[in-house]
């Protein structure tokens, strides 16, 4: 039988093989320029690390390192600008409480994002990244020295304790570890991996560790990775502008001035090693050539630091060999290629989109050159029509293409799953039929697919983007609570009140009736409760909460509508609908305990409140008789006045004219003589008078029958008759009565 997967760790390693000898073989949107973005980094380095560079000397060392990440993520081909703002240097002299630090890379990297959590800066702020710098040969699977030169989790950015990375010292070409590390944290993976970009180019995000002719850049990939994350809520914490720091002094000159040729080659291949000293000096701009005692000239495709001397009054800028003070090769800045012709559209009906792109190519940036400003790919909407009846949903059918396919060695019946946070919703969530589990099975849905049930806004490159009720693409055009786009809300009325009424019992009490038609509709709590919000039908089906069974909240489809249905720790519960519903709906509360008062609200187009006019009715006095004090000889019967709504239903006295209100009183009745051998008398009489002209049935005495007709007199009720009095007029009610009453005199009088 199949079982539920288990979940897949979300921190992936960094496993760079061991290049010692020869040379390896060497749109999308972009994030938009306009808003600079600040990663506010604390860097905490390990004891280790500290032994290895001496007390004295790895302040410097650190902070050369961070200007080279610094100036790879400005580089042009990143797409954005993104500033590495260091708001904290931790130098660990002795072992900290609750952070452990050893050859594992996994166990290490969980153990500084726990521990990194719990710190903060002098006034309470937080970091928005944390980078662990070890001296220690790491691996991510085991507690001994392997490749791996970092480990970091996919998308942690800006997240409490996921936003932070362990890194390997390797010298100066650490700064590219950290860069790349830092990358997975803006959720990009590696190129080549489930994308389109090569893996043997020399970019940041190459699975293995080594520039292009001496440069780093980032891949179309990294871009298009960096500019998804970017676009969803959690990378809001890169918009705040970072406090100074004064305390850190950072160098003034280029890394390779600093450190020499031959330091760089020791950190790479230990304290013997030095420059290779043979023909390999002029490449060292493209890979820095070491030698080793009894070794030939190796390299590890890194190229020599910036401002390191490649010649006799020559240094390293930007990959070449250039005279000393000169910077090197001019920075060429990115220019646009002309737009493509339009693809096909991914939809046939409701939602479909099509896109256009161009190519950063014209030149494409070079040496430090910016990136292109704007978008590489433009999309609009599509067949934008209803689906037809009966056609399946787009979501569903990506599900169903996986039913064909095994999953984890079996196969299941797939169907969406859309109960999901909102930064998941255009990934392709589906739900095994007839099984506890759900599962991604794509990172992203096709282009075109609803964001969620109901919603207007659609997936586009696995991003949610908003669409207007004018069905345009980043439109902010939306409806009024009448539902009408871009309107004033004047072609609607909007109904709301609040349910503050108390019960002893714990059941179900109806809140508000929802017409049919009902749009803009909020239900919300008050106060936080233990009770629960449901909703039926008026044949008391119910689609929500009800039959004592509590649902869980999501998105509901109900009436032709989505409910949104919320209920979040702590706080009130809340249902919100656009609509319009196709029915009418009974909002309920099941109470437990006290009522925390319940607010609703909703709006009716007017041609439906026209329809929810009620007739005219008349509303009239009577006087109600009670029962005749005695059978015969004399009895009284007592009279009270009461208002009736077309003479047929009792309603409160409010209702009827005060002015023309008649006065109760008392009446004679049953006046005759006790016969001696009579053995069954009616029980009481009825009169029944109409406000304009009513019929009369009176039975004054035993044996006779009188009927009568009395204008412009009150009618009078007997109470059996008050509930559901009926009137008739003209002969044929009279003849009626007649029928009536002789035939009860035939079974009265005495024999």
């Amino acid at each position: 039988m199949p079982k539920p997967p288990p979940d897949d760790l979300p921190i992936l390693p960094d496993e760079y093989p061991a290049l010692s000898r020869g040379k390896r073989a060497v749109p999308l949107r972009s994030t938009p320029r306009g808003q600079k973005l600040n990663v506010e980094t604390l860097v905490v380095v390990d004891r280790k690390m500290m032994d290895n560079h001496g007390h004295k000397n790895v302040t410097t060392y650190v902070l050369t390192v961070l200007n080279m990440v610094s100036t790879l993520f400005k580089d042009g081909t990143i797409g954005g600008d993104i500033n590495i703002a260091i708001v904290g240097l931790i130098l660990l002299e002795e072992d900290q409480a609750g952070l452990s630090i050893s050859h594992h890379a996994d166990h290490t990297l969980n153990s500084f994002c726990q521990w990194q959590a719990g710190l903060s800066g002098r006034e309470g702020q937080r970091h928005d990244h944390a980078i662990l710098l070890t001296g220690l040969d790491i691996c991510s699977w085991k507690n001994e020295p392997c490749d791996t030169l970092g480990f970091a989790p996919i998308s942690g950015m800006c997240s409490k304790y996921r936003s932070c990375t362990v890194n390997e010292d390797t010298g100066l070409g650490l700064a590219f570890t950290i860069a790349h590390e830092s990358g997975h944290n803006f959720g990009m993976v590696h190129d080549g991996e489930g994308n389109v970009c090569k893996k043997s180019v020399g970019n940041i995000m190459s699975p293995t560790l080594a520039g292009h002719n001496g440069v780093f850049s980032w891949s179309a990939c990294s871009r298009q990775y960096l500019s998804r994350f970017l676009s969803t809520a959690q990378a809001t914490c890169l918009s705040d502008e970072p406090q100074a720091v004064g305390e850190y002094e950072y160098p003034q000159q280029l890394p390779g001035e600093l450190y020499d040729t031959d330091t760089q080659c020791k950190w790479q291949f230990g304290e013997k090693a030095k420059l290779c000293t043979l023909d390999f000096k002029k490449d060292i701009c493209k890979a820095l050539w070491c030698h080793r005692v009894g070794r030939k000239c190796e390299t590890k495709f890194l190229p020599a630091a910036e401002g390191s001397s490649c010649g006799p009054d020559m240094w390293c800028r930007r990959g070449q060999c250039v005279k000393q003070g000169d910077s090197g090769p001019v920075a060429v800045h990115g220019q646009w290629s002309g737009w493509s012709g339009w693809s096909s559209c991914s939809r046939t009906c409701e939602s479909g989109v099509t896109y256009r792109e161009r190519h950063c190519n014209s030149p494409k940036p070079m040496y430090g050159g910016r990136f292109c400003e704007g978008q590489s790919r433009s999309y609009r909407l599509c067949n934008t029509e209803d689906c037809p009846p009966g056609n399946t949903d787009f979501r569903a059918v990506q599900c169903a293409e996986f039913n064909s396919k095994p999953f984890r060695g079996w196969y299941y019946k797939w169907s969406p799953y859309t109960h999901v946070d909102d930064r998941d919703a255009c990934k392709l969530y589906c739900l095994a039929e007839g099984y506890d589990f759900f599962f991604a099975l794509s990172s992203k849905v096709r282009d075109g697919t609803p964001c969620a049930p109901g919603s207007p806004n659609v997936c586009i490159d696995g991003v949610c983007e908003g669409v207007g009720c004018d069905r345009v693409l980043g439109s902010w055009a939306r409806p009024d609570v009448c539902g009408v786009c871009q309107g004033n809300s004047s072609t609607c009325k909007i109904y709301k009140g609040q349910y503050n009424k108390q019960h002893r019992t714990n059941q179900y009490f109806t809140v508000v009736t929802l017409p049919a038609g009902a749009r803009s509709i909020r239900v919300l709590e008050v106060n936080t409760s233990s009770s629960y919000l449901a909703i039926r039908s008026t044949q008391k089906q119910y689609y929500l909460n009800g039959g004592w069974t509590i649902d869980w909240p999501g998105r509901h489809n109900i009436a032709g509508t989505v409910f949104d249905y919320r209920r979040p720790y702590n706080r009130p519960e809340t249902l919100t609908a656009s609509g319009p519903t196709n029915e009418t709906l009974v909002v309920e509360i099941l109470l437990q305990g006290r009522n925390p008062g319940i607010q609703w609200e909703y709006s009716l187009n007017q041609t439906k409140v026209e329809q929810r006019i009620p007739p005219k009715h008349n509303y009239t006095w009577a006087l109600v008789r009670s029962t005749c004090s005695a059978t015969c000889a004399g009895g009284t019967m007592m009279t009270k006045v009461a208002c009736y709504r077309d003479l047929r239903v009792q309603v409160n006295t409010s209702l009827c004219n005060p002015r023309s209100r008649p006065s109760p009183g008392s009446v004679a009745c049953n006046t005759q003589p006790c016969p001696p051998s009579c053995l069954a008398l009616h029980p009481a009489t009825a009169v029944l008078h109409s406000a304009m002209l009513a019929p009369v049935l009176a039975l004054p005495s035993v044996g006779t029958l009188a009927l009568r007709r009395s204008p412009g007199k009150v009618p009078i009720l007997r109470p059996a008759e008050t509930e559901t009095p009926t009137v008739q007029s003209g002969s044929q009610r009279a003849s009626g009565l007649e029928k009536a009453a002789l035939g009860w005199l035939r079974q009265c009088l005495c024999p």
